[in-house]
């Protein structure tokens, strides 16, 4: 495919994967502004009658995990499906740059693929995917989309006819054995990401609770497994439940200052956000400051707004204070303020029960900073950080104080919570009793 517009709409700008049966290229809608997936497949690919009956399938399919599909091309050489554009990575890769995942993370991983398979079982005629693996599996924030459905099939109450495909490292027993499959078979491979999950855990969070779940959903014998993704997703959901008992002392407004423009303050405040998201803490942000850099986020094509709030992946901000308050009634997470740089806002900070100070730790700003904490230092739970990753200018504050200062890590994105980032914000939690 030599040519950069297809079918007078799309520009190609790059080529998002490779195999043996086509391509997957990104492209710019031209008059929408919009980006999208266009997966390509040769009509020399044998049995290519597969392609289209993928095509077939997923316009039938509404599910916010799924992508959309929004159009079907042809031309002598090859099938186009264009579909929705997921800016996230797989599952697969997002591990191989992660030390280690928190227990949350699995298990909201677990909860969002039972509620996708759940769909696709529920169906008047139920589908099954047969194909569960990392590399399938988009993430995007908090949130999944599964791809490539090209041996997903209907099922009879008969069993299904498509035994031979699938992989094997995350195929049901059933499925290699070349026996009819069920819907079981997509638990077992709910339960194999799981156990994938399962080996990046830290050591402490690897419990017998999750393993016991993980092997009921790949037991061997149909029998002894869940019968169905709700009874899997009810286990997920009650483990998680537990979890978030223990987090009920959260902050439930945080105020985020900085000494000076562009000491990092906006920077923090949505890293903070961000990785309380992603370990299923609640959290909304909220720009209270004149920066107007929520306006352009929302302004990006790949954000999200809806009835007030600004979405993109593990982020969720919003505009309105009323809108703020109606989310915290019902959430009751953290409201994450983001006040840039302290001037004067003494009557605001009243409002909130905790205050991240944003410190540098240059020559020129030592003195700045020594003014700035002696005026603010009995506020409730104020707590110091220096930026940069200056540990010797938080050592140097530390030892003056007589207290706890923290050194963020250098970041390059705050929109993404890295094991790093939310490995300082735990430390810090829980050393200040948040």
């Amino acid at each position: 495919m030599q040519q950069q517009i297809l079918f007078g709409r799309y520009e190609v700008t790059g080529l998002l994967g490779a195999g043996a049966n086509g391509r997957v290229y990104l492209a710019r809608h031209r008059i929408l502004g919009q980006d999208r997936a266009i997966k390509c497949i040769p009509k020399t690919v044998p049995d290519d009658s597969g392609f289209q009956s993928e095509a077939e399938l997923l316009k039938s399919l509404n599910h916010p995990a799924i992508p959309i599909i929004y159009d079907l091309e042809e031309d002598d050489e090859n099938y186009y499906l264009i579909e929705e554009y997921v800016a996230g990575e797989s599952l697969e890769a997002y591990v191989l740059h992660q030390t280690t995942i928190p227990l949350d993370f699995v298990l909201r991983i677990g909860i969002q693929l039972c509620d996708v398979i759940g769909y696709l079982h529920a169906g008047p005629i139920p589908i099954i995917y047969q194909d569960l693996k990392p590399e399938h599996i988009i993430v995007y924030g908090n949130q999944l989309k599964i791809v490539d459905f090209g041996i997903a099939s209907y099922i009879s109450n008969e069993g299904n006819p498509y035994q031979s495909y699938g992989t094997a490292e995350f195929a049901a027993p059933e499925k290699r054995l070349g026996l009819p499959c069920d819907e079981r078979a997509d638990i077992y491979g709910i339960g194999m990401i799981l156990q994938f999950l399962e080996a990046y855990l830290p050591q402490e969070e690897r419990t017998t609770r999750l393993e016991g779940i993980i092997q009921r959903a790949i037991a061997s014998r149909l029998s002894q497994r869940f019968e169905n993704t709700a009874s899997l997703m009810k286990e997920l959901e009650a483990y998680a439940e537990e979890i978030s008992e223990g987090k009920k002392h959260l902050l439930k407004n945080l105020a985020v200052i900085g000494m000076r423009p562009g000491i990092g303050a906006t920077h923090l405040a949505v890293s903070y956000h961000v990785c309380l998201n992603a370990v299923c803490i609640p959290s909304l942000y909220m720009e209270q400051n004149d920066s107007g850099d929520l306006r352009r986020i929302a302004s990006r094509s790949w954000v999200k707004q809806k009835n007030g709030f600004v979405s993109y992946g593990d982020f969720v901000g919003v505009f309105s204070e009323g809108k703020a308050k109606e989310w915290q009634l019902q959430k009751k997470g953290c409201l994450v303020q983001d006040f840039g740089t302290y001037e004067s806002t003494d009557i605001e900070l009243e409002q909130c029960d905790g205050i991240l100070l944003v410190l540098g730790g240059r020559d020129w700003e030592i003195e700045p900073a020594l003014a700035l904490y002696e005026r603010l230092h009995l506020r409730k739970h104020l707590v110091p950080v220096v930026n940069y990753d200056n540990g010797r200018m938080a050592r140097y504050y530390a030892r003056r104080w007589r207290r706890n200062v923290y050194c963020f890590p250098l970041d390059g994105d705050p929109m993404v919570p890295t094991i790093k980032k939310r490995q300082f914000f735990d430390a810090l939690r829980k050393k200040e009793g948040w």
